[in-house]
């Protein structure tokens, strides 16, 4: 019998790790100085090499540090270098009265690590989700509430609900939630040197064949989803939209759009997918009713549901501030209800479920009724809200 009540898998470094040791602080002990471990794996990335000698210097330098224990060394896959550097280990915190062994990974395997039974819960967002488990579903999910449902059969690996990590916008001065979108970019055009974008730019790529950049680990879920597109595997997809003399472009993660802005990229039109960081539970676990310290943890945690009112308060955040960063640099901008959801997302499966509903299998019928109802009145409790935003009454 396990020693601890669960284990987590979270990212080893990186925006969501930062974002969940924050709210990790609030509610666990046994984590020392969350701020200084923060700050430790973030110069982490600064001090990293692709010799192993010169990368491990930076975390002999940290064994006096009180976060010493928390810290290892791992290959930063994502960097084309593949260089070494620190990043977070593990930690065993105490949450409430249970005791709960977290641990850092890459951030597409902390879901695999749920599906292997080496983890009971963990942090992954809905694009490094699909990354590794596409071609379990009956459909694409362009949206983390039709996950569950387009599951071909019984699946342990599923989505508790958003965990609702925040961090500090500065361009709207204040936290907002991690929310990310995939957009087209595109180089920005000269101004007066055929300046126009077409309207429906996704067909126009379907039509002409541009090439579209995307990350290797995301290509196969993106031709899934859009196969008619002419999908090309890069490793930086903003350098290769720059450096393209064909008009091709790219398909990227933007949750600020700061970077785009600093390269001279602009965003088109409506995100193909949407993501934030999830909690995914191994459900057998969670179903069984002698592993209580999963079900124990998971309320502490407080997953929240697609349509739940803070939720929506969140997206209205975020899509403010993206549109008050990116300004013109955002062609063909969609109105925030139209990236929300819709009717037709119902149809593929959006479904208003919760913890509660863990035992239904997926079903034409299955909540369908709840789901057309909940996508219209979320859509008008969205627009709502956005309006208090903008007129600063939230």
């Amino acid at each position: 019998m396990s020693i601890y009540d669960a284990v987590m898998a979270i990212p080893r470094s990186g925006r969501t790790f930062e974002n969940f040791i924050d709210t990790l602080s609030t509610k666990a002990t046994g984590l020392v100085e969350p701020s200084e471990l923060i700050k430790a794996v973030k110069a982490g990335k600064k001090r990293k090499d692709q010799d192993y000698a010169v990368a491990s210097q930076y975390l002999s330098e940290l064994k006096t540090s009180p976060v010493a224990n928390h810290l290892g060394l791992f290959i930063d896959r994502k960097r084309e270098e593949r260089p070494y550097r620190v990043g977070f280990l593990g930690a065993d915190v105490n949450i409430q009265g249970l005791n709960v062994r977290v641990e850092g990974d890459e951030p597409h395997n902390c879901s695999s690590l749920v599906g292997l039974g080496e983890a009971d819960i963990a942090v992954a967002g809905l694009d490094e989700l699909l990354a590794v488990t596409h071609n379990s579903l009956n459909a694409s999910a362009t949206k983390w509430g039709m996950y569950n449902y387009n599951l071909k059969k019984e699946h342990k690996v599923r989505v508790a609900g958003s965990a609702m990590l925040t961090r500090f916008n500065d361009v709207i001065g204040r936290p907002v939630q991690d929310m990310v979108g995939f957009f087209l970019i595109a180089k920005q055009k000269p101004d007066g040197v055929n300046s126009s974008y077409p309207k429906d730019y996704l067909q126009h790529l379907e039509h002409h064949k541009n090439k579209v950049f995307v990350k290797g680990r995301y290509a196969e879920k993106v031709h899934k989803t859009y196969p008619k597109l002419n999908i090309e595997p890069v490793h930086d997809v903003e350098d290769a939209v720059n450096d393209s003399q064909t008009g091709d472009v790219g398909l990227e993660i933007v949750q600020t759009g700061s970077t785009l802005r600093r390269k001279n990229l602009v965003l088109l039109g409506a995100p193909l997918f949407l993501s934030e960081s999830l909690y995914v539970v191994d459900y057998y676990k969670y179903n069984k009713k002698s592993d209580e310290g999963l079900i124990q943890l998971l309320d502490m945690l407080g997953p929240v549901g697609y349509f739940e009112e803070q939720r929506l308060v969140q997206f209205a955040f975020w899509y403010h501030a993206l549109q008050e960063n990116l300004a013109d640099n955002w062609i063909n901008k969609p109105e925030i209800t139209d990236i929300f959801c819709s009717q037709q997302d119902a149809i593929r499966g959006l479904r208003p479920y919760s913890l509660k509903t863990r035992y239904w299998t997926p079903s034409d019928s299955y909540k369908r009724d709840d789901a057309f109802q909940f996508v219209e009145s979320s859509l008008n409790q969205l627009q709502d809200i956005y309006t208090d935003v903008i007129n600063g009454r939230l």
